[in-house]
């Protein structure tokens, strides 16, 4: 029920979103998606993190208001994110690795601007807007005696900033950096804290197809 009630608020976030841009402004639906690039590690004395990948895939929309040199608009996706780790507890009696799948339903609202290349069926585009996300299903950390003092938050949010290439006004293929905010974990000892909870600067390649 809980994920059905998040899926319902950020589809009616879309659709404000939507439906509160002029009439003007040249609609496209899609679907878009994106992998991470880096493969981030932390560690402490106590868990080392490592081994992390993330994609993302959902519904996106697009809206443009055509200018003479350039177009202005936003996109916004309601993305499925879906992230692994491996966590391997260093310190006490009980040492281990355990395979840790976080999934998220993320919101990313960002400005845009397209330019043209002449005669060329090729745009460029950069974006740019903060996104916000909530947890669907965490796997907890189940290693003896500290699975009680880790768990996933429910919200995270951060910032992106991303520039690609457009191809026959359908096709968009870029790069984006996306910048956490928010932790990721409730951690109770500060030495989980910092391998679990450090902030992601992550390189992603997206993908679009707009219609």
């Amino acid at each position: 029920m809980k994920t059905k009630k998040l899926i319902r608020i950020s589809m009616a976030i879309l659709l404000l979103t939507m439906l509160s841009l002029p009439l003007s402004a040249q609609f496209k639906f899609g679907v878009k998606a994106d992998v991470g690039l880096n493969n981030p590690s932390f560690n402490s004395d106590a868990l080392k993190v490592e081994n992390m990948t993330s994609y993302s895939i959902g519904p996106s929309i697009e809206a443009m208001f055509p200018f003479a040199v350039v177009d202005f608009g936003i996109d916004a996706s309601l993305l499925y994110n879906d992230n692994r780790m491996t966590v391997s507890k260093l310190s006490g009696e009980e040492t281990g690795t355990s395979d840790v799948y976080n999934r998220y339903l993320m919101l990313p609202v960002n400005a845009k601007v397209k330019f043209g290349l002449g005669m060329l069926p090729l745009r460029l585009f950069a974006t740019a807007g903060p996104y916000a996300g909530y947890l669907i299903s965490g796997d907890e950390i189940d290693f003896q005696n500290i699975g009680d003092d880790i768990s996933a938050k429910e919200f995270q949010a951060g910032a992106n900033i991303g520039f690609g290439v457009e191809v026959l006004h359908m096709i968009q293929v870029g790069l984006n950096y996306s910048v956490q905010l928010t932790d990721n974990y409730s951690a109770e000892q500060p030495n989980w804290r910092d391998p679990l909870n450090g902030k992601n600067e992550i390189w992603s390649i997206t993908g679009a197809i707009y219609f």
